[in-house]
């Protein structure tokens, strides 16, 4: 993608989408012409916000910028093999991109699940990039309900800090019985068109995601690689 959201969730999903998303390191300012992008990738591990998603995970995508809008559907296979269950991950979305004194941007993104993997959710997202720092936020959110679980609202948070080399992210999930932190730092370079993606990030007790025993209070490693056509 060429928006602030891709980068930003390139970077917290450490793949070639983003975020999202992945997920690339572009401006938030649309580009002049409107065009139509495609991608795959591979991930060695599948984190998301700090909570873990799949052992490892193949994703494509599908990205359609036109001036200031932008428009997309990324999937990927999610679940593992210590029965968690398994399925696809399809997340769809839209939003515009403009100039506020800085490049921001404002969409919605919505994540859908096959074979029961996970509740639906659906979220207000909004971005902008100081320079020096660029932040990412879901005022609001919603996962839906199922026969054992109620619906609740959940709001998310991030702040990224590029550092040379490498970039940093620190960010918060809150919502129902979930409140969480996690940190990430990462480092993403591009060979022969293939984009590579390496993070170290850390959750505290509610970051679990897919697998609570194992994932939550722990530190992880994966990376990621990526082609846009």
């Amino acid at each position: 993608m060429k928006t602030l959201m891709s980068k930003l969730l390139g970077l917290v999903l450490s793949s070639a989408i983003l975020l999202p998303s992945a997920f690339a390191s572009d401006s938030a300012v649309a580009d002049d012409s409107s065009a139509v992008s495609f991608n795959v990738g591979y991930m060695s591990e599948y984190w998301y916000r700090g909570a873990y998603q799949a052992e490892s995970s193949m994703s494509f995508g599908v990205d359609y910028e036109g001036d200031m809008v932008y428009i997309g559907m990324w999937g990927a296979d999610v679940g593992d093999a210590a029965g968690s269950g398994a399925g696809t991950e399809i997340d769809l979305y839209a939003g515009i991109n403009f100039e506020f004194m800085v490049p921001m941007y404002v969409g919605v993104t919505g994540y859908y699940y096959t074979d029961n993997f996970d509740r639906d959710y659906e979220e207000i997202n909004i971005g902008m990039d100081f320079g020096l720092f660029a932040i990412d936020a879901v005022p609001y959110g919603s996962y839906k309900g199922d026969a054992d679980n109620a619906s609740s609202d959940y709001g998310h948070f991030m702040v990224t800090v590029p550092l040379g080399m490498i970039d940093y992210s620190y960010m918060t999930f809150t919502g129902g019985s979930l409140h969480y932190a996690a940190h990430e730092i990462s480092h993403s370079t591009t060979i022969g068109g293939v984009d590579f993606t390496a993070t170290i990030g850390a959750n505290n007790d509610g970051g679990a995601g897919a697998s609570p025993n194992s994932n939550q209070n722990t530190t992880y490693a994966n990376f990621s690689l990526g082609y846009s056509f």
